[in-house]
């Protein structure tokens, strides 16, 4: 039981975290006071919550970079409605976010599931077709605190036990997405899909629907996003979530969500999403600029998925040499 837990993927991210976090302390113990780690996790929540959604993608090979366009447009979508009209409830947030979020992953999942197109190739254009929608609609407005209800600035700055509430919500989620992921027969298609996806098709899995509700639900995620963005800045433009789709990406790589396909978890993606929002802060702590940072954050992706790729063709090999060993 011990051993199949280290052998798991998320056990080395996590065993990095940790190092890290202990390193980072014994050089600034003010590192782990109670501010520092409730920045680092709400830094980290928009991040994870994206990344447990995108995970089931790059579990079946696709990936979704129209993410952060869609949650900038919902988080402008709610501020300006509420500007508008003096305020906004929370069902109706939460119904326009789950709208548009869906339209959005309705559009990816049937030109990528019946159409067969590359996500990659759709996904960058949804990104800049949803941002440009964006832009044209925002225009020059920006959306400040003063014009949203206070209950939207009380969910980014509350917290329980000193956790911010941003950060559970997003826990939350990728436990749900991770028992999903293991315990139903959806989530088990994902991985056999990501394997191996004629094979799949053969013994009856129904791929194009598993990757058309994937996508779908990936959308409705990403819509819900824009709520979690909302509430962490009550402020909203037409940057809005700008760039933030490869760092989603990246967090599920180096959580050990393989891009290959077949492997990884929403744990493993919410325990890379802080990793990588800690090294962030601290490169930030020793006064790295921040084009270093982004710079770092690519450099560990590439690695991530050097490393995937390695262990991959050991793997391979390893089969190939049990199958050519004399019986």
């Amino acid at each position: 039981m011990i051993g199949r837990v280290l052998r798991t993927r998320e056990v080395p991210v996590l065993g990095a975290l940790v190092v890290l976090v202990l390193l980072t302390a014994i050089l600034n113990p003010a590192f782990l006071s109670g501010d520092g780690i409730k920045a680092i996790l709400i830094e980290s929540a928009l991040i994870a919550f994206l990344a447990a959604g995108q995970a089931n993608l790059i579990i079946m090979r696709h990936i979704d970079l129209s993410v952060s366009s869609t949650a900038g447009l919902v988080s402008f979508l709610i501020g300006n409605y509420s500007m508008n009209n003096l305020g906004i409830s929370f069902p109706l947030a939460l119904g326009i976010a789950i709208g548009v979020g869906a339209a959005v992953g309705v559009l990816n999942g049937a030109l990528v599931a019946y159409l067969k197109l590359p996500s990659l190739v759709v996904t960058i254009g949804t990104l800049y077709l949803v941002r440009g929608i964006f832009y044209y609609l925002a225009g020059g407005t920006t959306i400040t605190a003063d014009t949203l209800p206070t209950w939207i600035s009380e969910i980014g700055a509350g917290s329980i036990m000193g956790v911010p509430d941003l950060f559970i919500i997003a826990v939350v989620l990728c436990v749900v997405m991770a028992l999903v992921q293991r315990y139903t027969h959806w989530g088990r298609d994902l991985y056999a899909i990501g394997s191996n996806p004629p094979a799949a098709a053969r013994v009856g899995i129904p791929v194009a629907h598993r990757e058309f509700s994937a996508f779908v639900l990936n959308g409705i995620i990403a819509g819900l996003a824009g709520l979690i963005l909302l509430f962490r800045f009550s402020f909203a433009d037409a940057t809005a979530g700008l760039g933030i789709e490869l760092y989603v990406v990246a967090a599920c790589v180096i959580g050990g969500v393989a891009i290959a396909g077949g492997v990884g978890s929403a744990i493993g993606a919410l325990i890379g999403a802080v990793l990588l929002q800690t090294i962030t802060f601290v490169l930030g702590a020793l006064g790295v600029s921040q084009f270093w940072q982004q710079a770092v954050a690519g450099a560990l992706l590439v690695l991530a998925i050097a490393f995937d790729r390695i262990v991959a063709l050991r793997s391979r090999q390893r089969v190939n040499r049990l199958a050519e060993a004399p019986v």
